[in-house]
């Protein structure tokens, strides 16, 4: 009995910083958003086809729906990683957020595909690798709250 408590502990505790991590990924999700939009603002509001054309409207319109794109995505973090929080207390939570943390990760490593033609360009393989590391520590910590709600579950059962 004492076996499983304490196991049941430690699987509260993977399930309560899994959580935090999804929110705090989530963060650096919303702020590569935007980095990315500034950083390739030549690409993005270039002279020859790109939303300059349009003037401060076009821009405003692109900066909204980044805004908004990143709204959603946090969105999505804070509720995996807060009903995580809520469930590895013991406290009310939504339980559709293991369903939405398995999407998310199945999501997530359909994300690393691309990531293979980036790799063949060797002027951008350092932020390439970076990026795959940011993307295999999310799914990692994603695969971590979809265990550990099985086997709390498991033992509670």
């Amino acid at each position: 009995m004492n076996t499983e408590k304490a196991l049941l502990r430690k699987y509260e505790d993977d399930l309560n910083v899994s959580g935090i991590g999804v929110i705090i990924m989530g963060a650096w999700s919303c702020a590569k958003v935007f980095i990315e939009v500034l950083l390739n603002s030549d690409d993005v509001f270039g002279e020859e086809g790109g939303i300059k054309d349009l003037g401060p409207v076009g821009i405003s319109i692109v900066l909204i729906l980044v805004f908004i794109l990143s709204l959603i995505i946090m969105k999505i973090h804070l509720y995996i990683g807060g009903n995580a929080m809520k469930a590895s207390k013991g406290k009310q939570h939504k339980k559709g957020y293991f369903v939405a943390a398995i999407i998310y990760a199945v999501i997530n490593v359909l994300g690393l595909l691309p990531y293979y033609e980036s790799l063949q360009n060797v002027d951008t393989i350092d932020t390439t690798i970076a990026s795959i590391l940011v993307d295999l520590t999310t799914i990692y910590i994603l695969i971590i709250v979809i265990i550990s709600t099985l086997k709390i579950k498991r033992i509670n059962d």
